[in-house]
């Protein structure tokens, strides 16, 4: 089996989807790899290292998509599909963004395309190995917090920051913990299970909010205390996200308040986010959002996505027997 490698052209986007050690790691499994030349110069990767690993470096991403019979990404092309040579019993890996392009993906499937979407993989104890969606989350909440915190008024670091974490799952625990780096208050967080708090408080959290389908409990919650920061990270994966903060929510905030909105591709906890953007609200209120949060960690995030892939590609690889 050849494995390829894309240099990726989502915007602001430094990650690589397989490390040189990832590389060697395949190698060693009987696979050839191929590289797209500048596949890993944004996480601090040189082409030099890739060969050195065993990888073949190519110029030409159509060269990648014409021999290999997986193409790994980190994040969906910038480009046409349809302008690669793709063939039957090609499988692309990576984040699909199903909730964006599930027209694609079923229009590539009915050309024998296969996409498997780390986006999809299910969080339980069989999965660790290869659940990027998780590894990438923590990057995410702790980043996403701290950007959360880079956007708030003068006025509002005087003190320990007041956070709202909404949802209990690895980016909001990652969010939650970051808190503490800062020295902020213990943020409160919200779920939609009793059962997540004891991950909530062990993670560092104050208080923990069980929030019911009417978000009564919420609403309650942020009149009573109103936070500096509310950092939105409630998602079932594979799933819309839940709206938790409509006009109602918005309305308790005052100007000021932070709102970073991690899941917005998948609709948003939000109503008011705009995906990859920063907008101000007519009450003052500062809603953000990029696609791309554990960018700002390449080298790191590179290694942790990289180790998923190589796993995912050896699963692959072992179901279609193609491992010696």
């Amino acid at each position: 089996m050849i494995v390829g490698v894309l240099r990726e052209t989502a915007s602001r986007e430094t990650r690589v989807a397989l490390t040189p050690d990832e590389v060697r790691t395949l190698s060693a499994a009987g696979l050839r790899v191929l590289v797209q030349e500048g596949a890993g110069q944004g996480a601090g990767f040189a082409d030099e290292d890739y060969s050195a690993s065993g990888a073949v470096v190519l110029e030409d991403r159509a060269a990648v998509f014409e021999r290999a019979g997986i193409v790994v990404w980190v994040k969906p092309p910038a480009f046409e599909l349809d302008s690669m040579p793709l063939r039957a019993g090609t499988t692309l890996l990576g984040f699909q963004d199903p909730h964006h392009r599930r027209d694609e993906i079923d229009r590539l499937r009915r050309r024998g395309i296969e996409s498997v979407a780390f986006d999809a993989v299910p969080r339980d104890d069989t999965t660790t190995e290869f659940d990027a969606l998780s590894t990438m989350s923590r990057i995410a909440g702790a980043v996403g917090y701290a950007e959360g915190r880079r956007l708030l008024a003068p006025g509002r670091l005087a003190g320990p920051v007041r956070a709202f974490v909404l949802g209990c799952g690895a980016a909001g625990l990652a969010a939650i913990a970051a808190a503490r780096t800062f020295g902020d208050e213990r943020p409160t967080a919200v779920g939609n299970r009793i059962e997540q708090r004891v991950a909530a408080i062990g993670a560092g959290a104050g208080k923990f909010v069980p929030n019911r389908d009417d978000n009564a409990a919420l609403l309650d919650t942020l009149a009573a205390t109103p936070p500096d920061l509310v950092v939105c990270t409630a998602v079932h994966r594979g799933s819309p996200a839940p709206r938790l903060l409509g006009p109602a929510a918005l309305d308790l905030l005052g100007s000021g308040t932070v709102i970073v909105d991690l899941v917005a591709k998948a609709g948003g906890n939000c109503v008011a986010t705009v995906p990859d953007e920063t907008v101000t609200l007519p009450n003052g209120v500062v809603v953000t959002h990029r696609s791309n949060y554990p960018a700002d960690r390449p080298g790191s995030a590179s290694r942790a996505y990289g180790a998923a892939t190589a796993a995912m590609v050896l699963r692959i690889a072992g179901e279609r027997g193609e491992v010696p």
